[in-house]
């Protein structure tokens, strides 16, 4: 009962310990550095690509170490507190939700793609060094694409899966970081969607009263714009 009870407090100190690693708002810092709010710039979001893409390379080459390390961090703050291997996983998702929602940031955040490779890297770094290469390989050629980021954890764990299911190595681990992955590109998707929808709503509002009939109203819906463009047709 008290071994069971002391495994419970380390579980619950790994999860608060991973969701204030998460948590560090290091796009908002470096962002702010150069004079510019994340969260009304690009996408929004609190990320890797948002502030590469449009505050800086360096600076967000920065924020992506600084990202990565976070999901990593948490992974060693867990095994240092001495969670079992097959739990260490919650830490890592814990930090995934702290850079979705940081409390440093009135609950806001990126979309977690960062720091879950830093949780992948620490995990299982033979397998995560060559699937997160394929994923960055991924970005840089499809970086005018504004599913950059979506394609590239899909590349990422899809080499993670097909090494992992090939070799026959760590395919439990794999798995649960898949579950994971899925999961931060389900959320992905529906902030994008979100997001759309509320651009549409935002143009339509500010120029129904310009248009003219039979006018209409193109918006790009794959801007990296925080505010999509509109264009009188």
């Amino acid at each position: 009962m008290i071994e069971e009870l002391i495994l419970i407090q380390k579980v619950v100190l790994a999860i608060a310990a991973g969701y204030l690693l998460g948590a560090l708002p290091f796009a908002q810092i470096a962002s702010r550095m150069r004079g510019v709010d994340v969260f009304a710039t690009g996408s929004t979001l609190a990320g890797t690509a948002n502030v590469f893409f449009n505050v800086g390379h360096r600076t967000g080459a920065l924020v992506f170490v600084g990202d990565v390390a976070k999901g990593g961090a948490a992974v060693f703050a867990a095994w240092g507190l001495g969670v079992p291997p097959a739990l260490i996983l919650v830490a890592g998702g814990a930090a995934v939700v702290g850079h979705w929602k940081s409390v440093f940031t009135g609950f806001r955040g990126g979309d977690g793609m960062a720091p879950l490779m830093g949780v992948s890297l620490a995990l299982i770094p033979p397998i995560a060094v060559l699937s997160v290469a394929a994923g960055l390989a991924t970005v840089v050629i499809m970086r005018h694409s504004a599913l950059r980021s979506t394609w590239g954890v899909v590349i990422c764990f899809l080499v993670m899966l097909a090494i992992s299911q090939y070799y026959q190595i760590e395919r439990d681990l794999v798995s649960g970081l898949v579950i994971l992955a899925s999961l931060v590109l389900l959320r992905s998707m529906f902030t994008r969607r979100r997001r759309l929808h509320a651009a549409e709503h935002l143009v339509y509002r500010d120029t129904e009263d310009d248009l003219e009939d039979g006018e209409d109203i193109a918006i790009d819906p794959d801007s990296d714009l925080g505010r999509p463009t509109a264009e009188r047709l």
